[in-house]
């Protein structure tokens, strides 16, 4: 009975101990399985085949105050009061054409009097000749002396000498009664109407403001990097904005044309200080614009963008992509479709690409999501998009 029972334990024992090893066994090559088949997998990304594409090169001006260069107060030239006002604000003038109208009521008594005062220097002048000439022929009989006639000669010039600032006076005069209408300095548009009919006004005082908007310019402080990525700036250019981006207006101007977002104005670079060949981080860049439609105010603006009409083929990968503009880098998938990280060399760029120099090939595939949390050199399974 007893060799019964210990032969049966040691069956159990067997049995258990075979039970246990090949469970470690399967254990064992389960996890050894499951890594193989872990190192095998594949992480899908999306990715994007590196191309040639068209760039217009353009840089954003976060900030700019648009001004013109030619604009004129039209000041009254003497004292009176506003007799008629022949513009409205918002009018188109051209140069030299009436603005207002002063009157001032000693003009026609100051006119009087130098007329009267002409007259009678005239006839004192006249006198005079009749004189020095009557004179000249007693003298050439011996009747009189030598210096009778040279004293009625000098009384002759001196009245000569009255009646031409008599008539200087009165042309004085005249010209004040000139004044009385005043022009336009400039070709351009009323901008502000600062008297009405009526109003008292001094020499010297403004009664309107003549713009002319046809030419505008604005300067701005740009580093370097951007400034060069329109390099160089021998080309044209567009200005692009929104006027809902004018933060304030110079003045309330009447009856100006308004434009959407994304209209284009014609601009060009007349001014870098200091030039590309000087090595700083900052330049002062001077814009001229072409407003000759006249749409455009002058104020302050943001968010101007100023892109080349002229565009470049290059080869480009979008911007987004990029996390660091000092120290570019991009995830690419290797010979072997494993993630890759590559250091590349930038060049320029407009509002969605920006051109590779260095670093890539066309046919390259870059990642361009899902490499968060993810390890060098693992599996990956890219399937490119032809934009984004």
């Amino acid at each position: 009975m007893k060799k019964f029972y210990f032969a049966s334990t040691l069956v159990i024992l067997a049995l258990s101990a075979a039970f246990i090893g090949y469970g470690m066994y399967l254990n064992v090559t389960s996890e050894s399985y499951i890594g193989t088949m872990l190192a095998s997998r594949a992480v899908s990304l999306s990715g994007l085949r590196v191309s040639y594409r068209e760039l217009r090169p353009e840089i954003l001006i976060r900030y700019a105050a648009i001004r013109t260069r030619m604009q004129a107060d039209v000041a009254a030239q003497i004292d009176g009061t506003i007799d008629e006002l022949y513009i409205t604000q918002g009018q188109e003038v051209e140069r030299d054409q009436p603005i207002v109208r002063i009157v001032n009521d000693d003009v026609p008594l100051m006119l009087s009097r130098a007329n009267a005062d002409i007259a009678k220097a005239e006839a004192s002048y006249l006198q005079y000749v009749s004189t020095a000439e009557r004179n000249r022929r007693l003298a050439a009989e011996d009747a009189i002396s030598t210096s009778e006639l040279e004293m009625s000669i000098s009384q002759m010039d001196a009245s000569k000498a009255e009646l031409d600032a008599a008539k200087i006076a009165r042309r004085q005069v005249e010209q004040q009664r000139g004044f009385q209408i005043v022009t336009s300095p400039l070709p351009g548009s009323v901008l502000v109407v600062y008297r009405q009919p009526g109003n008292y006004v001094s020499k010297g005082m403004p009664v309107a403001m003549i713009v002319d908007f046809s030419k505008l310019y604005f300067t701005a402080l740009i580093d370097d990097e951007r400034i060069k990525n329109i390099a160089p700036f021998d080309g044209k250019f567009s200005l692009l904005l929104n006027i809902g981006n004018m933060t304030e207006k110079a003045f309330d101007s009447a009856a100006r044309a308004s434009f959407s977002e994304g209209t284009a104005f014609g601009i060009e670079i007349s001014n870098v200080s200091p030039p590309l060949s000087e090595d700083v981080p900052v330049r002062s860049v001077t814009f001229e614009i072409d407003n000759h439609l006249g749409v455009m105010e002058f104020g302050l603006y943001t968010d101007l963008v100023i892109r080349k009409n002229t565009s470049k083929r290059a080869l480009a990968i979008p911007l987004a992509v990029i996390s660091d503009r000092d120290d570019p880098k991009v995830y690419v998938s290797d010979a072997d479709s494993n993630l890759a990280v590559r250091g590349i060399r930038l060049g320029s760029y407009d509002s969605r690409y920006v051109e590779v120099l260095e670093g890539l090939s066309e046919g390259d595939i870059i990642i361009t999501s899902g490499v968060e949390g993810l390890d060098l050199g693992m599996k990956i399974d890219v399937n490119p998009e032809e934009s984004m």
